[in-house]
C-alpha cells in the first residue's frame, strides 16, 4: 500500500497493484524513437504492468500499525509477510511468462543488499537467484539481450508511478518526496536524466518526456477519515 496524507490531513491509501497499472500505461506509451523501447516486447510490458501483483492480497485489508498511528505502507510492511507475498506474486507471473518472471524477481531482489545479515532476506535472495538462473535457460539469445534494457524500463516506470502516487497533487518541487526531487536515476538514449514536476494538481510534466504523447492516468485511492473509508478517483495528465 502507498500511504500519504492529503491537504486536509486525512490518510490516502493507494493499492500497489493499481500503482503498477500506471507503470504499465507509461511503458505502453513510450516514445517510438528510443531504440531501447519495450513496446514491441509484450512480456516486458506484462512484467511492468504486473510487477506488484504480490500486493493484491496484502492490500485487500489495509493493516493498521500496532500503535494505531497510521497504516503499514510498502516501505515498512512486516518483512515476513512481505517476502512471502513477493514469492507468490513472482510465481503467478511465472505461470504466464518466464521472461516477465525474471524481470519481476530481479526487481524485488534489487530492494535488498547481497551483504545482508538478515536470514529471511538471504533465503529469499538465494531462492530467487536460483529461479532466475533456471528461467534464463529457457530464454532465446534475443530475449537474454533485452533483459537489462527492460529491467531499466520497469524500474523507471515504477519510479514515475510512485512519483505520481506518493506526492500530494500539485506539490511544489521543494516539498516533493525526496526520492525523486532531483530527477529519476535511469538514463536513456534521449536523456541522461529525466525530471518530474507537478505543474498543477491535475498535471505532471516529465522533462524530457519519454512519452510518445500525453497520457491521462487514473489513480484509484481510498481516503481514510477515522473509521470511514471513502473511495475516490484522481485523474492526472502526464506530459
Amino acid at each position: 500500500m502507498i500511504v500519504r496524507e492529503n491537504k486536509e490531513g486525512k490518510t490516502v491509501l493507494i493499492p500497489q497493484h493499481d500503482h503498477a497499472a500506471i507503470s504499465g500505461e507509461i511503458a505502453r506509451h513510450w516514445r517510438k524513437d528510443d531504440p531501447d523501447t519495450s513496446i514491441q516486447r509484450p512480456d516486458a510490458i506484462m512484467a511492468i504492468d504486473q510487477h506488484d501483483r504480490a500486493w493484491i492480497p496484502l492490500d485487500e485489508v489495509p493493516q493498521r500499525k500496532p500503535d494505531g498511528k497510521g497504516f503499514y505502507s510498502f516501505i515498512d510492511y512486516p518483512l515476513t509477510d512481505k517476502l512471502r507475498a513477493y514469492q507468490q506474486g513472482i510465481m503467478e507471473v511465472r505461470e504466464q511468462s518466464r521472461y516477465a518472471a525474471i524481470l519481476c524477481s530481479r526487481h524485488y531482489c534489487s530492494f535488498f543488499s547481497d551483504d545482508t545479515d538478515d536470514e529471511q532476506i538471504k533465503a529469499f535472495l538465494d531462492r530467487e537467484y536460483g529461479l532466475q538462473q533456471a528461467d534464463l535457460q529457457t530464454l532465446t539469445s534475443d530475449e537474454k539481450a533485452t533483459l537489462d534494457m527492460d529491467q531499466k524500463m520497469l524500474s523507471f516506470c515504477d519510479d514515475v508511478s510512485l512519483y505520481l502516487c506518493m506526492n500530494k497533487p500539485g506539490v511544489s518541487k521543494k516539498d516533493e518526496v525526496s526520492w525523486f526531487r532531483d530527477g529519476f536515476r535511469e538514463q536513456f538514449s534521449f536523456a541522461d536524466k529525466i525530471t518530474g514536476k507537478w505543474v498543477s494538481s491535475e498535471e505532471v510534466r516529465l522533462t524530457p518526456s519519454p512519452l510518445e504523447s500525453p497520457i491521462r492516468v487514473l489513480i484509484p485511492q481510498v481516503v481514510v477519515d477515522g473509521d470511514n473509508f471513502r473511495k475516490e478517483k484522481l485523474w492526472v495528465t502526464v506530459t
